[in-house]
């Protein structure tokens, strides 16, 4: 038997004192005696999924015609004294539920009515309800004019999982992002954490829990101040997690978690490429010249950084590696047309102008390189390899050398939409690495294919005769999760 919280309820006029014990009669009466309820075929503790599985159960009753009942369940994360609100999950003696209670612990009561006396007696045992959520590939797509994603889990999958999970909702417009955004809270004081997504699609963008599946901050309610023009471009999440970056219409936000998103001075005309590092990096679009997030504030580079000031060219990629590699991969197209491509050491000192050299490599790219007119490009968390798109080819390039490799030709007709290194979780000293592949996501007639590559410690990808995942839409951005904890974009 194990302790709980009281939960009071009234029925038929008598005050009943519901206290977790697994099949323990806990009724009180007043006038009338008890008469003696005898129940089989209980378990004592239940775990089911929610919005997959079906919780069923028949138990045998002494008597069954001397009686009604039902079966109700109440959430555990309650207040001593308050009265929780009850589901009511079936009124007959057999249950049969299509689970949709959101994920958690619940007291689930089977409730035997004395049809004489009138007194319930209540039945306790534990249900807890799981959620497919937690484990497994979010796929963010756009699929006539909306943005949603499709989740596929080792069992399964659910397509459109936003609109599932949110009264048929979606987002307007097609998608541009999505980032795995931990321990997020609703307010600054709140000791409620919980992982989420943020998604942006080009005209809207809202913030989903992972466990739940529902929107907890929409474009109306995420700013201080709402942006009147919606032009979503890029988000992305910092080392320093307590904060997410956001642009919108060429500027940019910061939010502390808890709060909402705040205005950055507006210094800078803000591209929408970004890379994430000890500081974020941005590119000012009006004075040409790479700068660097700081929370709330905007950083200039300092006197280690002058190359990439007044550059009179344009940003094509940038991509961050973070923690344990902490550098940076940017591509720039200069006037004449030809590339310029940089490696930055992306530690706090060296962004911040104290520790040189922070351009660690660079090299010119002719005009006709394929990375220069690439459809997509993505990098490799481990070493100096960009992969990028050239109609339905995908090459292979590293900084040192800047050789153009094919690795591989898709079908014909298929276009490149997405290029990323998904590395879960990211490399940290002692913990092993789970998952790890060259995501590539195309699109032909209506309908994406995500192939998931192997990669050899030289770089290249391995052949794959037939993609891992199918379906309506067009891929822009994948986002591996395993025990609610996401990867990072690479």
């Amino acid at each position: 038997m194990t302790n709980m919280k009281q939960l009071y309820i009234i029925a038929a006029g008598l005050l009943l004192t519901l206290a977790m014990s697994c099949k323990k009669d806990n009724s009180t009466y007043a006038d009338h005696p008890l008469p003696p309820v005898v129940v089989s075929g209980l378990k004592d503790s239940v775990t089911i999924f929610t919005r997959r599985d079906t919780l069923k159960m028949n138990p045998v009753v002494e008597n069954e015609s001397n009686y009604d009942f039902y079966w109700t369940a109440y959430s555990t994360n309650f207040v001593q004294g308050n009265l929780p609100k009850a589901d009511t999950l079936s009124n007959a003696k057999i249950l049969n539920y299509p689970v949709v209670l959101a994920p958690g612990s619940y007291y689930l009561v089977f409730n035997v009515k004395d049809k004489k006396t009138g007194v319930i007696k209540l039945i306790n045992l534990n249900l807890f309800v799981a959620t497919v959520n937690m484990n497994g590939w979010y796929l963010l797509k756009d699929n006539a004019g909306k943005t949603d994603f499709d989740f596929i889990y080792k069992d399964g999958r659910i397509d459109n999982w936003i609109s599932f999970n949110n009264g048929g909702k979606n987002l307007d417009g097609n998608a541009v992002k999505a980032i795995f955004t931990p321990s997020f809270k609703m307010t600054i004081t709140s000791t409620d954490l919980f992982n989420t997504l943020t998604v942006l699609s080009e005209k809207d963008a809202a913030i989903y829990r992972i466990d739940n599946g529902k929107m907890v901050r929409s474009f109306d309610d995420m700013f201080f101040s709402k942006p009147a023009t919606r032009k979503l471009q890029n988000a992305f999440q910092s080392m320093a997690s307590n904060n997410i970056g956001l642009i919108n219409d060429n500027k940019a936000y910061s939010m502390t978690k808890g709060a909402l998103f705040t205005d950055l001075p507006s210094t800078y005309k803000v591209s929408a490429i970004a890379a994430v590092g000890a500081m974020d990096i941005g590119f000012d679009e009006n004075s040409k010249s790479v700068f660097c997030f700081n929370g709330s504030s905007f950083a200039a580079l300092g006197s280690n950084g002058n190359d990439l000031k007044n550059m009179n060219a344009s940003v094509l990629w940038l991509s961050g590696y973070a923690g344990q590699r902490s550098i940076a991969l940017g591509l720039f197209r200069m006037q004449s047309g030809q590339g310029l491509l940089v490696k930055l050491n992306v530690q706090y000192g060296y962004l911040a102008g104290f520790t040189s050299p922070l351009i660690m490599a660079k090299d010119t790219l002719p005009a006709t390189h394929g990375l220069m007119n690439a459809s997509a490009i993505g990098g490799n968390y481990d070493a100096d390899y960009i992969y990028y798109a050239n109609g339905n080819k995908i090459y292979l390039t590293d900084v040192a050398t800047t050789q153009e490799i094919l690795q591989e030709t898709l079908p014909a007709g298929e276009t490149v939409t997405c290029i990323q290194h998904i590395k879960y979780p990211q490399p940290t000293a002692g913990i092993p690495v789970t998952t790890d592949y060259l995501a590539i996501a195309s699109y032909a007639n209506g309908r994406y294919k995500i192939w998931l590559h192997k990669i050899s410690s030289t770089g290249t990808i391995d052949a794959l005769t037939k993609p891992n995942f199918e379906g309506d839409g067009r891929v822009s951005n994948v986002t591996y999760v395993e025990q609610g904890l996401g990867s990072r974009v690479f």
